[in-house]
């Protein structure tokens, strides 16, 4: 679990992206959830929306969220991830060792890796060197990266 004060940096973040408590973006989250959901069907990975993922759309989805890691540096983490059936083989292989499904909403503009959430809304991070494990909720996830506390998700496939 991150820090106090890191996750105050991260709501910092979350804020200065646009995100606000009564934020609701579900008219453009139909429309992507549908192209992501028939995109990854034509590459043989099945997903589909649950309400957890609905959920996180709606609130956190179309931001760009930046956090500075050093001067002159600055990172971005963006919260829609419609582009990513170069993943399904990934996406399929995580969601088979969950066994829970997980939907794509967000990735790491730096590193280029996909996060996606599972029905209990944790968050993994799908990375070429692997499969890691990002936290419960967007603040932990961005923390994960923000601090460095990715973990290996083997700990949680069944």
């Amino acid at each position: 679990m991150p820090s106090d004060a890191t996750l105050e940096e991260v709501d910092r973040f979350l804020a200065e992206a646009g995100w606000h408590p009564e934020r609701d973006e579900a008219d453009r989250v139909a429309e992507l959830t549908q192209f992501v959901i028939s995109d990854l069907a034509a590459h043989d990975c099945d997903v589909s929306l649950f309400p957890a993922a609905e959920t996180f759309l709606r609130s956190y989805g179309f931001l760009d969220v930046k956090f500075p890691y050093d001067p002159g540096r600055v990172e971005h983490f963006n919260t829609c991830a419609r582009f990513c059936n170069d993943e399904a083989e990934e996406i399929t292989e995580l969601s088979e060792d969950l066994q829970k499904s997980v939907f794509p909403v967000g990735w790491d503009k730096i590193e280029g890796g996909l996060a996606v959430i599972d029905p209990s809304d944790r968050m993994f991070y799908i990375h070429h060197t692997g499969f890691y494990y990002m936290g419960v909720g967007i603040r932990e996830a961005i923390a994960a990266l923000f601090v460095g506390g990715l973990q290996p998700a083997e700990a949680y496939f069944v």
